[in-house]
């Protein structure tokens, strides 16, 4: 009975953004950690490696992606990776790391690729039987199947499937029965990694979705014949279906994405006799320093006998626990001053020294009207008592009353 285990993750989000990247590097260095003292196969990661686009730069998100790929690299046999959609991964972005290091292989189109070895001859290879000229039928380790974000370029056109069309459809769900098809003749753990939008997925509130998408039913990933289905793009770690999940993304990238981010390890065993590949165990591993992103709404009410503060969450809940917090504050113009620097520091004393705090001054109603103005016989008599009624000045200064009676006499004119 052999056991393959591998990593399922996605949605990095490299960024040239200092706080992001931070982010990125403490989950990254978890992983490592955890390659490092287990033993693991491969490394399945399924789309959305970039942010956007991304300079070649110390500032960008290029390096960092380049330096954990080759540590990762030292500890797996493999690291398979498959494109996300073109408003993160860039076309061409995605080719530029394959084979950073040998075991490092990434797509932007559609393969099945097979590895088969043979312990007495010291030997392996992966070959993509969609393009073998020769397909190999002997016994294989395990075959991954990789999917990238559908558009028309890479399976009909260079059109985007803002163009949507039945023949699109029609061709892409053609690729899940083919690489069935192709594989059908194999027996080893059989694994399919796409980047897509499946029916029935749920988004966190933080998370919304920046292009038009292809919905692909459960039903269609099943002509693959996969054990599992290994999906990235949405960020909310979920179980669509039996054997069918996506990992999340692996830091919470935007305020509302308060749900626990996390990868999996996946193990299956090939059990010889029955001749069948199984599904033994999936952990989800949460990562530390991944926390939530909340935002709290506050009003200030500096004349309250019990707090300074009334707060339109509730802060009992569980989710505020260890969060990264956005606290806007609602405070009417004449209270301004009366919101101190120390009173300040106590709220980041109370929600974490990194808490962003948004202050949104209401303006004081003002009354600008009145009843005695329509009794006014001339535009000196207006003015005065609209400085009364507003409670601008008690007595209008002799210049500005000069100043009216110049532009009525103009007027006149």
């Amino acid at each position: 009975m052999k056991t393959f285990r591998f990593i399922h993750t996605a949605d990095w989000h490299a960024s040239s953004d200092p706080v992001k990247q931070k982010k990125l590097k403490d989950s990254l260095d978890q992983i490592l950690d955890f390659v490092k003292t287990n033993e693991v196969e491969a490394i399945i990661h399924c789309g959305d490696v970039w942010d956007s686009s991304q300079d070649f730069n110390g500032k960008g998100g290029v390096p960092i992606v380049f330096e954990y790929l080759r540590k990762l690299s030292k500890h797996v046999n493999y690291i398979f990776i498959v494109k996300g959609n073109n408003s993160h991964d860039a076309p061409g972005s995605i080719a530029l790391l394959h084979q950073l290091e040998p075991n490092i292989l990434a797509y932007e189109y559609p393969v099945c690729l097979l590895k088969v070895s043979n312990e007495f001859h010291n030997y392996e290879s992966i070959k993509d039987i969609f393009r073998d000229e020769q397909p190999i039928h002997a016994s294989a380790d395990y075959i991954i199947s990789l999917i990238p974000y559908p558009t028309k370029a890479s399976f009909i056109s260079d059109q985007s499937i803002d163009n949507n069309n039945s023949d699109f459809i029609e061709k892409f769900e053609g690729v899940f029965e083919l690489i069935g098809d192709v594989t059908k003749e194999y027996s080893c753990p059989k694994i399919l990694g796409a980047h897509l939008n499946v029916v029935g997925s749920r988004l966190s509130s933080g998370q919304s979705l920046v292009s038009q998408d292809i919905m692909v039913a459960p039903s269609t990933l099943d002509k693959a014949g996969a054990d599992y289905v290994a999906l990235g793009h949405i960020h909310l770690d979920q179980m669509i279906a039996p054997f069918k999940y996506y990992s999340g993304s692996i830091y919470n990238k935007n305020w509302g994405e308060t749900e626990q981010k996390s990868f999996k390890v996946i193990e299956l065993q090939k059990h010889n006799q029955e001749n069948l590949s199984a599904i033994c165990r999936i952990d989800t591993i949460p990562l530390v320093s991944a926390r939530p992103m909340v935002t709290v709404n506050a009003e200030f009410c500096p004349n309250d006998p019990h707090t300074d503060f009334i707060y339109d969450n509730d802060l009992s809940d569980e989710s505020y626990n260890n969060a990264e917090v956005r606290l806007r504050i609602k405070i009417k113009e004449s209270d301004k001053n009366l919101l101190t620097q120390e009173k300040i520091e106590w709220l980041k004393t109370f929600f974490g020294s990194d808490a962003k705090i948004e202050i949104n001054i209401v303006p004081n109603e003002r009354e600008s009207r009145s009843e005695q103005i329509m009794n006014c016989v001339s535009l000196t008599q207006e003015v005065n008592e609209f400085a009364t009624v507003t409670n601008a000045l008690l007595e209008l200064p002799q210049s500005i009353l000069d100043k009216v009676s110049q532009l009525q006499e103009e007027v006149h004119l």
